[in-house]
């Protein structure tokens, strides 16, 4: 991944893997649901000629092991920045995707003097700027006596891949983005799992981000089916510090025009330059 270098601490007792390199200012990386590290290669383009980055896998994903206790937003951005004092960074920006921007809103709670910008993909911010049928899709999935035949079908990839591309990501996608994507869904630990999406799907992080003062882009597809769109724009216009990236074209999935729609995007904000004129602001 980009010259990226594999390092490996430990955290809580347990194994924590983490990538980093590249060269500028620290940048940690917070991956989504059931993800890993690689789930940031489709940004390294962008990122590594401008932020030295740090990308863990967080506990219970990729090669990291899961915790004794609960694996909320909190107790995986405890996890995040052991791999930072590992790699000795005191100072940083943050991103995080879907459910890893419940992460890395929470390493701004824990670090908050550490922490400078934010770059949020498709952030859950509140359970009412999450789509109402994916609500109803996680209540019944995450039930007891369901989610066992839940993940014996998650390793189905025929199933899974129609599960996807009908209820979550839609069509086009990226193909060696739903290869990574299938190997950390076979890898990721069940508990871990199902306790984060618990979590993340009732945490309300709205008020932290609007007043936390910080730089940030939201970047998030017009089309996409687990955030409600229009209420996350609403909810964000106005704070002069926070920009809302609506990409017009995509949803949920990574497509490649997608891709290089997001790096194009990361390169503006991180350089410190305008967000392009052409997707909406709610700065």
């Amino acid at each position: 991944m980009h010259g990226l270098e594999e390092r490996f601490t430990t955290h809580e007792g347990g194994t924590l893997r983490y990538l980093t390199g590249g060269s500028g200012p620290p940048m940690l990386l917070c991956h989504g649901f059931i993800g890993s590290a690689e789930n940031f290669d489709d940004w390294l383009a962008a990122l590594v000629q401008r932020r030295t980055v740090v990308i863990p896998d967080l506990p219970g994903f990729g090669k990291s092991s899961s915790l004794q206790g609960r694996h909320t937003a909190t107790t995986l951005a405890h996890a995040a920045l052991a791999a930072l004092r590992h790699a000795r960074i005191e100072r940083f920006d943050v991103a995080g995707l879907c459910l890893g921007a419940c992460v890395a809103l929470a390493v701004d709670r824990v670090a908050r003097d550490a922490v400078d910008r934010m770059v949020l993909h498709t952030p859950l911010l509140a359970p009412w700027l999450v789509r109402r049928r994916f609500h109803l899709q996680t209540a019944v999935m995450l039930a007891p006596g369901v989610f066992p035949g839940i993940v014996w079908l998650s390793r189905r990839r025929i199933v899974s891949d129609l599960y996807k591309r009908l209820m979550v990501e839609g069509g086009d996608v990226d193909p060696a983005a739903a290869q990574v994507n299938f190997d950390n869904q076979l890898r990721a630990d069940q508990r871990a799992a199902r306790e984060w999406l618990h979590d993340g799907l009732r945490r309300n992080d709205l008020a932290q981000l609007c007043g936390s003062g910080r730089r940030t882009m939201v970047l998030v597809a017009a089309d996409d089916r687990i955030v409600d769109v229009r209420r996350l724009c609403d909810a964000l216009r106005g704070f002069d510090r926070i920009s809302v990236a609506l990409i017009e074209e995509g949803g949920h999935a990574w497509t490649e025009a997608m891709i290089r729609r997001q790096r194009e995007l990361l390169a503006a904000f991180l350089d410190g330059q305008p967000i392009p004129q052409d997707v909406d602001t709610a700065a």
